[in-house]
């Protein structure tokens, strides 16, 4: 849990910013945020995210992009959190694993046919 709050300590002065989608408000542009002072009338056009994914914020730069000092900063925090997360599910693949599950819970089941089983199973072991 430390070194996730890490990563989300480093997040200070960024030269990226979210807006909800579609805005054109003072988040948009920065020019609400307190050292947003060069930055104000920068603004990159908001591309449209997906109708399904409406509730995630656009993540917004300015028009000349990333620093390169920023870039490398975003990709080393992005390694260490996938990091942490297959470590994560591999720790709660393996609790999951060695969980009995309970009569009561499996007669509740649906009875379904062997060959669909081994379906499920190919499928899963392929994916």
């Amino acid at each position: 849990m430390l070194l996730l709050q890490e990563i989300f300590d480093s997040f200070q002065d960024t030269e990226f910013w979210y807006a909800e989608q579609g805005s054109m408000s003072g988040n948009s542009n920065r020019s609400s945020h307190s050292n947003a002072g060069s930055k104000a009338g920068s603004f990159r056009i908001i591309a449209q995210r997906k109708d399904e994914k409406w509730w995630l914020p656009v993540p917004c730069v300015h028009t000349g992009g990333l620093s390169d000092k920023s870039r490398k900063h975003l990709i080393e925090k992005r390694d260490c959190a996938n990091q942490i997360h297959k470590a994560a599910m591999a720790i709660n693949s393996s609790v999951l694993a060695e969980m009995d599950i309970p009569e009561t819970y499996m007669a509740t089941l649906p009875k379904v046919s062997p060959h669909l089983v081994i379906h499920l199973l190919k499928t899963s072991v392929i994916s």
